[in-house]
C-alpha cells in the first residue's frame, strides 16, 4: 500500500534559532516534511505562493509584517494553506487576533515539542488545533467584548498614553524591532525600553503581540477583528 504524502510545512519566525528548533522537532515525525522557512511575514506571502504549503506556523511578532498581517493577507489571497500561530505568548487578545485573521491552530513556543506535531497533522485535515496549554485563554474569550466595543475599549486603553508612547505602541504594532524604533524615532534604544515598560504598565499587557492587538483593533475592527 502506498503510503500518503507528507504534510508538507512553511516555518515563519524572525529567530533563525528557533526555525531551527522546530524543523528539528518535526523532523523526528513521520509523514511531515518542512519544505521552506521564512523570516518576516512578507517573505512567508512569497514563499506561500512559491511553495505551496500545506500548513504554514506563523510566528505572531515579526518586523516588516506581523503574523497577524501576514495571516490575512494569506486568508484575503483564499490561499489553501492552513495557519498555526507560533508564538512565545498565550495572551487572549494574541490568541483572538490571530484565529480571527485566519489561523486555525495556536501553540505556543515552549511548549511546542508537546503538541507541534499533532497540531500540524490536525490542521492539514482541516480541524482547528488550540494547544491545551492556551485552551484557558480561549475560554475567556467567551466574555470578551466583541465589535464596536472591543474597539470602543481598544481606543479607550489606548488613549491614556502618551503621544511618544503611541509613536512607540504604533512601530510595535508594525513589527519593528526596538533598534529599528529608535531609528525612526531619534532615541536611544535604552528610552524605547523604558517607554514600552510605562506602555505594557499602562495598557495592563505583558507582551508587544497584545500591544500590537490593540493598535490594530483601536484603527481598524472591520478586518477580521470583530
Amino acid at each position: 500500500m502506498t503510503a500518503p504524502p507528507p504534510v508538507t510545512v512553511l516555518l515563519v519566525d524572525d529567530d533563525p534559532l528557533v526555525r531551527q528548533q522546530v524543523r528539528l522537532v518535526l523532523s523526528l515525525e513521520d509523514g511531515i516534511e518542512v519544505i521552506g522557512e521564512a523570516s518576516t511575514g512578507q517573505a512567508a506571502l512569497e514563499q506561500v505562493a512559491l511553495l505551496d504549503p500545506d500548513v504554514t506556523l506563523m510566528d505572531v511578532s515579526m518586523p516588516v509584517m506581523s503574523g497577524i498581517d501576514a495571516a490575512k493577507a494569506l486568508r484575503a489571497r483564499s490561499s489553501r494553506t492552513a495557519v498555526i500561530a507560533l508564538t512565545a505568548m498565550d495572551a487572549d487578545d494574541v490568541v483572538v487576533a490571530m484565529l480571527e485573521a485566519g489561523a486555525l491552530g495556536f501553540v505556543p513556543k515552549e511548549y511546542a515539542g508537546e503538541d507541534l506535531a499533532t497540531a500540524v497533522v490536525r490542521v492539514a485535515r482541516g480541524e482547528g488545533y488550540v494547544s491545551p496549554y492556551c485552551q484557558p485563554a480561549l475560554f475567556r474569550l467567551l466574555t470578551m467584548p466583541r465589535g464596536g466595543a472591543a474597539k470602543d475599549e481598544a481606543v479607550r486603553r489606548l488613549g491614556g498614553l502618551s503621544p511618544r508612547e503611541r509613536a512607540v505602541a504604533d512601530l510595535v504594532a508594525t513589527g519593528a524591532r526596538t533598534v529599528d524604533i529608535a531609528r525612526a524615532l531619534h532615541v536611544s534604544e535604552s528610552t524605547v525600553k523604558t517607554q514600552l515598560e510605562s506602555i505594557r504598565a499602562k495598557l495592563d499587557v505583558s507582551s508587544r503581540e497584545e500591544i500590537a492587538v490593540l493598535v490594530e483593533r483601536a484603527r481598524d475592527d472591520s478586518q477580521g477583528m470583530t
